[in-house]
């Protein structure tokens, strides 16, 4: 079977839990299909606020989740599942089940996963600025490729025009990029992506952007 007619995945392995990389990655080798491996570095400065727009939190700095995970590199494993079971809510509880015994295993929230191939486009697209069909274009590589660029959007856009190119990588979205007009199904998603604040008339949000405030409208569809 060809890479795009499967479902890609995603481990980070956090700083703290590095100290049992190597086990867990041959483990990982032998469950699943590894595609590429990227050793991420986010600034430490920015790490925390980096860190709460990953998650989509409130995480101050020196909260306790930067402490459990730690501030210097991570590891993100991009993987097909091969056993993959998916359920009604389009989750696959291999994968659920596999996070929570490597969590087990590294003693702690060392680890993230995502649940759903929507959940994978999501946290690459934060990651990377990339989606799935994105990266099933790339060669594969099982070693790790160091990767030392902030999580998209932080601390803002270069402009509006950069923000627009990233709503368009969202599963089921079309953007006007002449109108700044977007539909979506995972207007969330969206919003969230484009760290966009709603503001009181229809259907508008503002974003910022290198040289200001931006405003464009986004609705679900």
């Amino acid at each position: 079977m060809s890479a795009t007619n499967k479902n890609l995945y995603l481990f980070l392995l956090w700083q703290n839990g590095r100290t049992k990389e190597k086990e867990l990655l041959d483990d990982i080798s032998q469950k699943f299909d590894i595609f590429q491996i990227y050793d991420v570095t986010w600034q430490e400065q920015d790490f925390a606020p980096s860190l709460a727009r990953f998650y989509g939190k409130k995480l101050p700095k020196g909260c306790k989740k930067e402490k459990d995970t730690g501030r210097g590199s991570f590891l993100a494993i991009l993987f097909f599942d091969p056993h993959e079971k998916i359920d009604e809510k389009g989750n696959n509880t291999n994968v659920i089940e596999t996070k929570a015994k490597y969590r087990k295993f590294l003693g702690g929230n060392l680890l993230h996963a995502s649940d759903s191939p929507v959940e994978t486009n999501e946290n690459i697209l934060f990651l990377f600025g990339k989606n799935i069909e994105d990266i099933l274009s790339e060669s594969a590589f099982n070693k790790p490729v160091c990767y030392h660029k902030s999580i998209v959007g932080y601390p803002f856009w270069k402009d509006i025009n950069e923000a627009l190119n990233i709503a368009c990588k969202c599963p089921d979205t079309t953007v006007d990029i002449a109108k700044s007009f977007i539909k979506t199904r995972h207007i969330d998603m969206v919003r969230r992506l484009l760290n966009a604040e709603k503001i009181w008339w229809f259907n508008t949000y503002k974003i910022t952007t290198a040289s200001g405030t931006r405003f464009i409208r986004l609705k679900k569809i």
